[in-house]
């Protein structure tokens, strides 16, 4: 019997070139691994409780994660998802500053971005929107626009990194919003479309270059197909009110191709897959919560 540290044979050849992890493993002891502590490279199956069984995943904080851990009160998985813990001030600049708020960032390098605001907001861009009621606090706000041509005037969105990563086949998951209309004074609107899809990235990564189109490239292709997932959408409708309304979606897990290493990032936006009407409409987000049961 081997003890945590004692020397061992990784590959069966007789030769004690390894050592044996906390996880019970020998692992070679020339090899490099992303997490040096727990002798694993992130995404790999790892023991969570320390009872032999292979029954998780190392997370991108080189922590061994249960394959379905379960958090079922808000914002859960979602980090700020109420937006109030800010490093700086969402009215020194009027728009595209969503990477103000903790654990929110930038879809793209450079161009559009989701807003920030909060309830001294008096300046919002365009004469025509007006906060949502009741007041809230801190909350995002962004162009969503159905289009299907590729002279769309806007697109734009926001990110999310996650407390924990989710993987396919992990269980039911609920996701849930708040949104309201803040152009409903600028012009009348059809239906437009929301899509939700979960992201594998490191934050160490540069982010995509900016879309030169509404739809180049496609939402599915932003960061990569095999980094991307389409979680679902929503409908906001023409006689949606500047009221917040909530709104949730389902995600099944067990049904969806996930990303090798599973998703650590949430991000919100246009839905690749547009009306067949014209529709653009500024919308307010706020208290976005993820849970599992």
């Amino acid at each position: 019997m081997s003890n945590f540290g004692d020397e061992c044979d990784s590959n069966g050849d007789g030769i004690y070139d390894g050592s044996v992890t906390e996880f019970c493993q020998c692992n070679n002891a020339n090899i490099e691994f992303e997490c040096e502590d727990l002798q694993l490279n992130i995404g790999d199956e790892c023991d969570s409780n320390g009872d032999g069984e292979l029954n998780g995943f190392v997370n991108d904080l080189c922590e061994c994660e249960p394959d379905n851990t379960v958090i079922d009160s808000c914002p859960g998985y979602i980090q700020n998802g109420d937006f109030e813990i800010v490093n700086g001030d969402p009215n020194a600049s009027v728009d595209q500053d969503i990477d103000l708020a903790e654990h929110w960032k930038k879809l793209w390098q450079v161009g559009s971005l989701a807003d920030l605001f909060d309830t001294n907001t008096t300046n919002f861009g365009t004469s025509c929107f007006s906060a949502p009621t009741p007041p809230s606090g801190v909350f995002a706000g962004m162009w969503i626009e159905n289009s299907k041509t590729t002279g769309a005037a806007y697109r734009e969105g926001m990110f999310n990194e996650m407390s924990y990563q989710i993987y396919e086949d992990s269980g039911l998951y609920t996701l849930s919003f708040d949104y309201a209309l803040m152009s409903e004074d600028c012009a009348t609107s059809n239906d437009v479309k929301v899509g939700v899809y979960g992201i594998n990235y490191s934050s160490s990564d540069p982010l995509p270059a900016a879309p030169t189109g509404i739809a180049t490239p496609s939402n599915l292709n932003l960061f990569g197909s095999s980094n991307t997932v389409f979680l679902g959408e929503i409908v906001i409708s023409s006689t949606t009110p500047n009221t917040w309304q909530n709104i949730s979606i389902t995600i099944d897990t067990s049904v969806l191709t996930f990303p090798t290493d599973g998703i650590n990032h949430i991000m919100i936006t246009n839905s690749h897959q547009p009306l067949d009407q014209y529709g653009k409409m500024f919308v307010g987000f706020d208290n976005f919560c993820l849970i599992n049961q």
